[in-house]
């Protein structure tokens, strides 16, 4: 269990429009394309060259960083264009560095591939090739090892949307894509590298009873409220494992911070091996029954557990055991004092002081700091979590 807040602000920030998705559904679509234009091929490295290509062969979409022309890898199929991402793959597992390769000469720089398929890499060395047709010349989407186990975003995804669709209910809820400030909805990516997708489920309410209006500091409308989040990661390429979060949270923003969120459960997988599918499908499976079948009260006493329990008994004490965490003393100092005076907890509890760190993070204007206490906080949560456990 753990504090999760900025993971899907990052992801909000930095892709570009072309990895961006309206709707969950156009994702699925994007993957499936490229699902049904790609294959997978195993080859002894010694069955692959690398060849310095004229510019117009290669594709402008994944133009490499090379100095025209560029580099392609010939197989007993034909030959193919490189990703960047795929280029440092390959040169990983013939132990040559990639940022050094792309200052030389294609002609230079094929041959020293070509030295390191040939003689720089141990008697059976193999690699999967994973190549997308492109109406002309083959692109190398990724280069990996022969254990390397795929999870197609198309199923994965696919299996989300089931389960966790526009409009799929929880205890009454509906699983949405969450709209940014303009109002339009965000949070479905995909990359060459990897994919990352935000669902949550505003219905799906559990009561937090430290957690008060904010225009009123009194009990409103939307006090005691908490939401359910999935936050869903998966790389085709090897770029990243997969993982999939559970989280309750208590409000997000139009970037897509979460605020006040604890992790409720964690799946998380290295693309290793052939049963890593089944196990994702069935955890997805899995999460989708508890989220149905889960009564509220039991998140509840998630909450009321971290209330309860004191990280230290004295204002002097706590702000020492977080400062033992990595804090700084004015770090430390502010999140008491403002835990003390806009939070319900107590701020020598887990929950409080680590609502005490979000708040102050908030209202951070500078994007290093807002991470540093966002960190602490998880670190706070996390330590109590595992208080509970032992309890």
């Amino acid at each position: 269990m753990e504090s999760n807040i900025a993971t899907a602000q990052r992801e909000y920030y930095r892709r570009p429009a072309d990895e961006r998705f309206a709707t969950l559904q156009d994702l699925i679509t994007s993957a499936q394309y490229d699902k049904d234009h790609s294959v997978e091929r195993t080859y002894n490295l010694k069955d692959l060259r690398a060849v310095a290509a004229d510019a117009a062969q290669v594709p402008d979409q994944i133009t490499v960083h090379y100095a025209q022309p560029t580099i392609q890898l010939e197989s007993p199929k034909g030959r193919a264009s490189f990703t960047h991402y795929s280029f440092g793959q390959l040169a990983r597992t013939i132990g040559a560095p990639a940022s050094y390769l792309r200052t030389l000469p294609p002609a230079i720089a094929a041959d020293a591939i070509n030295y390191g398929l040939q003689d720089a890499v141990p008697v059976g060395t193999t690699a999967n090739l994973l190549i997308k047709a492109n109406g002309g010349t083959p692109i190398v989407r990724a280069a990996t090892s022969d254990t390397y186990g795929r999870v197609w975003d198309a199923n994965l995804y696919g299996e989300l949307n089931r389960y966790f669709g526009d409009g799929s209910s929880s205890r009454g809820g509906s699983w949405i894509t969450p709209p940014t400030w303009d109002g339009t909805a965000a949070g479905n990516y995909r990359g060459d590298r990897d994919s990352f997708v935000i669902r949550v489920d505003g219905g799906s309410i559990v009561a937090d009873p430290t957690l008060t209006d904010r225009r009123t500091n009194e009990g409103g409308s939307n006090a005691g409220a908490m939401f359910r989040g999935l936050l869903v990661r998966n790389s085709e390429v090897g770029h990243c494992s997969i993982t999939v979060e559970c989280i309750l949270f208590r409000y997000i923003c139009g970037n897509h911070m979460l605020w006040g969120a604890i992790m409720d459960r964690q799946f998380k997988r290295r693309h290793v091996g052939q049963k890593i599918t089944r196990d994702t499908m069935s955890e997805l499976s899995t999460l989708a029954y508890k989220f149905n079948q889960r009564t509220a009260s039991q998140d509840e006493q998630i909450i009321k557990g971290l209330i309860a329990h004191e990280i230290a008994h004295t204002q002097e004490a706590v702000i020492d055991e977080l400062r033992k965490m990595g804090a700084t003393k004015e770090q430390a100092t502010d999140a008491y004092a403002t835990c003390e005076t806009k939070e319900a907890a107590s701020p020598r509890s887990f929950w409080g002081l680590a609502q005490g760190l979000t708040r102050n993070s908030q209202e951070s204007g500078y994007q290093d700091d807002r991470l540093a206490l966002d960190q602490l906080a998880a670190a706070v949560l996390k330590k109590g979590a595992a208080q509970l456990v032992t309890v």
